[in-house]
């Protein structure tokens, strides 16, 4: 009997050690599972500070830009309004400008050129009779390096009256063409220095070397393109050709 007993309580020692064993064993286990876990969310919450941070500084830019081009828009606006204001007041002196031409000339035809639009008005009393496209002066400067000289390519504004009208004109090719195309300049009178047909079938002579003539480049029209004259496609010049009138047409480029 007391053998059978102590069978027993042996029985009871190791089962109660065994579940002791495994019971610590699966706290052992759950705690090392829980320690990597608590690192991976200890590296997540890291990670997800330091996109926080990111966030933070480009919320931050985005905000200085965005207060930049509030400012930007701001002096646009007001740049704008400027513009406006300008265009108006231009507007304003050209119609002064308009009724104190037909005022000076009695009623006669005359030419207004837009240098900035590149366009061409023909006007009687006020009224357009006639809108062309045309180009006036590209700017810049050309200069020869033998000699020094240079030529600006505009076209001067003011007030001009017709000093001649010529059919078929033969363009006589001054020095700064020779330039430009990067060739020797020929003697004046050369015969390389005449160029027929070159600037239309007729040319408007407005004194001081500068002329309404024609063009082989119409495409060019409505842009400033030209050496300092001003350029009109065909049908046009030869509208305005037959309506001018010598020492009597004027013509205003502005």
């Amino acid at each position: 009997m007391k053998k059978t007993i102590s069978n027993l309580l042996k029985n009871i020692f190791w089962i109660l050690f065994f579940v002791i064993v495994i019971y610590t064993s699966m706290n052992i286990f759950i705690f090392y599972f829980a320690r990597r876990e608590s690192e991976d969310i200890k590296n997540e919450m890291l990670n997800l500070s330091s996109e926080i941070r990111q966030i933070e500084k480009e919320k931050n830019s985005i905000s200085r830009q965005s207060y930049k081009l509030k400012n930007k828009q701001v002096l646009l606006i007001e740049k704008n309004k400027y513009l406006i204001e300008k265009n108006i007041n231009l507007s304003n002196e050209n119609l002064i400008i308009s009724s104190r031409i037909d005022d000076l000339i009695n009623g006669e035809i005359y030419f207004i050129v837009d240098t900035k639009e590149n366009k061409l008005y023909v006007k009687k009393k006020g009224t357009v009779l006639r809108e062309a496209k045309c180009s006036v002066g590209k700017g810049g400067v050309l200069a020869d390096k033998k000699t020094g000289r240079k030529w600006e390519f505009f076209t001067p504004r003011g007030v001009f009256i017709l000093k001649s009208k010529i059919k078929d004109p033969i363009w006589i090719k001054p020095d700064w063409a020779f330039i430009e195309e990067k060739k020797e300049i020929p003697l004046p009178g050369a015969p390389e220095r005449k160029v027929e047909g070159e600037i239309g079938k007729y040319a408007i002579d407005l004194g001081f070397g500068y002329k309404i003539h024609g063009t082989k480049n119409e495409e060019l029209l409505g842009r400033a393109a030209s050496h300092g004259c001003i350029r009109l496609g065909a049908d046009d010049l030869e509208y305005i050709f037959q309506i001018s009138k010598v020492n009597k047409t004027f013509v205003y480029v502005y």
